[in-house]
């Protein structure tokens, strides 16, 4: 029971109070951190591939140590008080509330029929050129953002909070929600595919691909009952998922948005315009509807579901265990 409050203690932190927005947010830090030491160690190496993964785990470590020093002080004060504490560390790694402002914040404009206002919301969580979007375009953008980000920024880093506390109590959750957000954040500071990060971002590209590939395919089985719950197509969301899971480049990322088309009863997925240049993405998902500005009110409620059932199942792993 301990580890559902900390998992549950932290969701529900992050519904009340959402992801603070500050220069000194535990997140940022790390980029900033990540930054200052990616330019010392490219002095002292000149492999770039050896002095990402240097950086990688020198962050990373350290992040877990982080969280992990605090956690294991209150517990010697008081066990609940080290519950609580993990809970709160746990709250700083999980982005929930977030993902469902940022997707609000597209639909109340579209709704409004402000589309040049859906497009710039659009923009601050997609990569893509969101300038040319239609309206259908703009919704594709939201529910590739949320099938996607459900997994980066929910269910993995409370699929290695779970791990932790298995090898190392409350401490240990601490320790393994920030180990996985750093090393997630590292794949989006240095994990692009340009002459400055070629090499040096492919340590912390492929470990993020590797942290995420069992937190990935585990949170199918939450989408299948929220789906359920949700009055949505929960047949089709394994369905799609299974059969759309690699054709998308990344081994992770078509899960969570083959399953989330899947559960909508739409289609995602296909050309994608990036800094002026079309890439070809094939489709993933079943058609029965056109894109509506109501998918995203539903996928919104489809990944709060997945993360409360993704919990129920974490705790209820714990025991059998």
């Amino acid at each position: 029971m301990e580890l559902a409050a900390v998992i549950f203690g932290a969701l529900i932190i992050d519904w009340l109070a959402g992801d603070p927005r500050s220069r000194l947010h535990p997140v940022v830090l790390i980029g900033k951190a990540a930054l200052k030491l990616e330019l010392f160690v490219r002095r002292r190496t000149a492999n770039p591939f050896l002095g990402g993964m240097i950086c990688t785990v020198a962050v990373t470590v350290f992040s877990a140590a982080a969280a992990y020093v605090p956690v294991k002080l209150c517990l010697r004060v008081n066990y609940i008080a080290g519950v609580a504490a993990a809970a709160l560390m746990v709250f700083i790694t999980i982005a929930l509330k977030s993902l469902l402002r940022h997707a609000a914040a597209i639909e109340e404009p579209l709704k409004a029929g402000d589309i040049d206002t859906a497009r710039n919301k659009a923009a601050m969580i997609v990569s893509r050129d969101t300038a040319i979007l239609d309206e259908a375009g703009i919704i594709r953008s939201c529910l590739e953002s949320l099938g996607e980000n459900v997994v980066d920024g929910v269910t993995a880093a409370m699929f290695y909070t779970a791990l932790g506390w298995y090898l190392d109590g409350p401490a240990g959750a601490a320790a393994g929600a920030w180990f996985y957000r750093a090393a997630n954040t590292l794949d989006a500071t240095f994990g692009y595919k340009n002459q400055r990060y070629e090499k040096f971002g492919t340590f912390p590209a492929r470990l993020d691909d590797v942290l995420n590939y069992l937190p990935a395919r585990l949170t199918l089985a939450a989408v299948y009952p929220a789906a359920v719950l949700g009055g949505l197509r929960a047949g089709n969301a394994v369905r799609c998922a299974w059969r759309d899971r690699k054709k998308h480049p990344s081994p992770n990322s078509a899960w969570g948005m083959a399953a989330f088309a899947g559960a909508l009863g739409v289609q995602l997925g296909g050309p994608v315009r990036y800094d002026g240049i079309w890439e070809q993405y094939p489709r993933w998902g079943i058609k029965y509807e056109e894109l509506e500005i109501k998918h995203v009110g539903l996928a919104e409620k489809l990944a709060v579901l997945t993360t409360i059932m993704f919990g129920l199942l974490l705790t209820a792993a714990g025991c059998l265990l």
